[in-house]
């Protein structure tokens, strides 16, 4: 397997772009980030991606942040996104991880934690301190009602955290920073819920919604419906850097 960056071989750029497009709920594809078509090409550097047998069976993408673990943490990923740059207007910095995706033949490959170690070595590379991550967990959508801040302590038989992707953050080393409450928020007229997730939405309130992490809220009167998804941030220093 092939470790590279879309600045190396820009014509991964329409695979990768696909692969992000398929990994996510349909609704989630219509979130509030703009400028994210940026990372295929501005940031290219450091989009990481893993190719096996010509193919693209995993990526990272991340953008390159002004900021520290002295700051507050960013409120929602559209900020993030929107203020990136390179190089940086400040003198420290890190990187933000925004995704990291796996080919659904290629998962059960510890192919995310292998990308998580990729992206902290990548920051150590431009002189970063390291990864900040909204981390998005795995199975919170298989209980939409539970808070985040509840569900993101939650621990198996064994005494590890319960949800996948935070226990390779914590076993990686990550250092949990708190909840970031809408990480990414997504409205829409009732009929485009409708469409996005072949419901049909006839009363007002919460709704759940497959794949989404908590419920999505409808307004009838407004002809309205808005989700605010919770993700949990880490950080993951990048050794010897700071």
């Amino acid at each position: 397997m092939k470790t590279t960056t879309l600045f190396s071989v820009p014509s991964l750029a329409t695979s990768v772009e696909q692969l992000n497009d398929s990994a996510w709920p349909e609704f989630l594809l219509h979130a509030d980030v703009r400028n994210w078509s940026s990372l295929y090409s501005t940031f290219a550097e450091f989009q990481i991606v893993l190719v096996e047998h010509e193919r693209v069976v995993a990526a990272g993408l991340t953008v390159p942040c002004s900021w520290n673990p002295d700051l507050p943490v960013p409120r929602t990923i559209d900020e993030v996104v929107w203020g990136a740059r390179w190089p940086l207007t400040a003198p420290r910095g890190i990187l933000c991880a925004l995704a990291a995706l796996v080919a659904p033949d290629s998962r059960g490959r510890r192919l995310s934690r292998q990308l998580v170690k990729c992206m902290v070595e990548l920051a150590g590379r431009h002189g970063l301190m390291g990864v900040l991550a909204p981390v998005r967990p795995t199975h919170k959508h298989k209980f939409p009602e539970q808070p985040m801040e509840a569900y993101c302590v939650r621990r198996n038989a064994a005494g590890s955290l319960y949800d996948p992707w935070l226990r390779v953050h914590d076993e990686l080393g990550g250092h949990c920073l708190g909840i970031c409450e809408a990480a990414l928020t997504v409205r829409g007229t009732v009929a485009e819920w409708e469409r996005w997730t072949g419901q049909t939405f006839n009363r007002n309130g919460g709704h759940v919604v497959p794949g989404a992490l908590v419920p999505v809220v409808i307004e009838l009167e407004a002809d309205m419906g808005s989700y605010r998804e919770p993700n949990v941030w880490y950080f993951h220093e990048a050794r010897g850097r700071y």
